[in-house]
């Protein structure tokens, strides 16, 4: 239930083009590479949990990786069952447009013609529920409220009614269609027009319509009352050492936004659907991986680019104690699922580096196995010397600023990241893997900072 912002975490494009390096009989496979740096990022705490990486229809890896459950020392396997937040979206999604090929819908219909109720309902269609443009507040920020008595509550069936109010009364974050602001109340409100024009609850429809048809068999919502062995206990990584168990949240306050759980193998199965456009009509599956305008967001999917020129298709989500990926190449047919069973509440755990870099060892492109870093004490005066604008041959501007002690990056057009040092000279980042080291000129004065990523060097001139 969180939006994606992998794209995003990159900090260094390089404008040239990348050599891969030919393989020769004696080169570890791709599954080999793929298992080594999982393992690694397993033992450095950066993903706990299992991962499938497929190619053309034959999967490549699949296999788990730290724990089930830390106290029992039960490891997490193939079979291992997990909450899985935003993805369930593509099943919203997919639900929705049925009905459209069924002619119950269109996605053009305002959503006054299905819940009148709402507010503005009139002024909104469900196509700007799909592509966050509604405008409508995000619910989602219940889940993180510092008040425990509200969080304590949502880990138990909650009315669809009092829900819908938590939204529904907030202010509007945009005027509808005006701009994109993600949020999950959209997919939520998509339920309820699946419900409506069915008669049925959602979770039926998704039962009855993908999950039996596609013998989905260890895929479905009440995760708290699931009985099944191979479900996880979500933690989140507190103080970058400790694994901390979290409650559950109920399958009924992330519903069609996020309230499914499923294994990398069941994921799998519903990746050769989309792959092969099947269940709904191709033109269909076009559109709904089509963003209009040529937006980022889709009929229950994530789009962007890869290398320029290929497709890529996604969905995340994050839930307290779990944090997952799904994206798909279509071009290529190339499909990484990773659901872990820890949270991205710290650094360490965020997801987005490992799906990065294993992206680049199916592409067969540089990158770095995760490290084990030791975080150094550096005097103030010292850490003083690197603040300043840095500029890259590209024209970016690297901005390095200093709150209460501690450095901060930014680069032109991204957020601000806090900085690590593991030397008076020598810093690295945790949100992406990436090294900084400051040097000097010859008359001692900071002069560039060079950024390690990827494999390759990239120098920044101080301003």
């Amino acid at each position: 239930m969180k939006k994606c912002f992998w794209l995003l975490l990159i900090l260094i494009r390089s404008t040239a083009t990348l050599n891969a390096q030919q393989a020769t009989a004696s080169s570890p496979s791709i599954a080999d590479k793929l298992d080594e740096y999982l393992t690694a990022a397993s033992l450095q705490h950066r993903f706990n949990g299992t991962a499938l990486v497929a190619k053309k229809g034959k999967i490549l890896l699949q296999k788990g990786y730290g724990w089930n459950n830390v106290s029992t020392k039960i490891p997490n396997d193939t079979n291992s069952i997990y909450q899985l937040g935003s993805i369930t979206k593509t099943f919203t999604g997919a639900a929705i447009l049925l009905l459209q090929d069924e002619g119950k819908l269109a996605v053009t219909d305002k959503l006054s013609k299905y819940l009148p109720d709402y507010p503005r309902a009139d002024q909104i269609s469900l196509e700007q529920l799909f592509i966050h443009t509604s405008g409508i507040y995000d619910f989602k920020n219940l889940l993180y409220s510092p008040d425990s008595t509200e969080r304590a509550r949502l880990t138990r069936p909650v009315p669809k009614e009092w829900l819908v109010r938590q939204f529904s009364q907030k202010p509007m974050t945009g005027k509808p269609g005006a701009a994109v602001n993600y949020t999950n109340s959209g997919y939520y409100l998509l339920g309820l027009v699946v419900e409506k024009i069915t008669g049925l609850s959602f979770e039926t429809v998704v039962r009855e319509r993908f999950l039996r048809p596609l013998q989905l068999t260890h895929t479905g919502f009440d995760f708290i009352n699931l009985k099944t062995g191979g479900k996880t206990t979500g933690y989140t990584f507190q103080n970058d050492s400790v694994l901390v168990p979290t409650p559950i949240i109920d399958s009924t306050v992330a519903y069609a936004a996020g309230g499914m759980y499923s294994t990398v193998g069941d994921l799998y199965r519903w990746s050769r659907v989309v792959q092969n456009r099947r269940l709904l009509k191709p033109d269909t599956w076009e559109s709904a991986l089509s963003p209009p305008n040529n937006g980022n967001w889709g009929y229950g999917w994530g789009v962007s680019t890869f290398q320029n020129d290929k497709k890529l298709i996604f969905q995340n989500g994050n839930l307290p104690g779990f944090a997952t990926y799904y994206i798909q190449f279509p071009q290529d047919d190339i499909t990484l699922i990773l659901l872990s069973n820890v949270d991205d509440a710290s650094d360490i755990t965020s997801p987005e580096p490992t799906v990065r870099d294993l992206i680049n060892i199916v592409y067969d492109l540089p990158y770095q196995l995760p490290k084990n870093r030791k975080i150094v004490s550096v005097a103030q005066p010292v850490l003083t010397q690197y603040i300043g604008r840095y500029r890259h041959s590209d024209d970016r501007i690297m901005a390095i600023t200093m709150e209460s002690g501690q450095l901060f990056l930014q680069i032109t057009g991204q957020p601000r990241f806090e900085v690590y040092a593991e030397s008076d000279t020598e810093f690295f980042l945790k949100v992406v893997d990436a090294q900084l080291t400051f040097r000097k000129n010859e008359t001692g004065q900071v002069a560039q900072v060079v950024v390690r990523q990827g494999g390759h060097d990239y120098a920044w001139k101080r301003l």
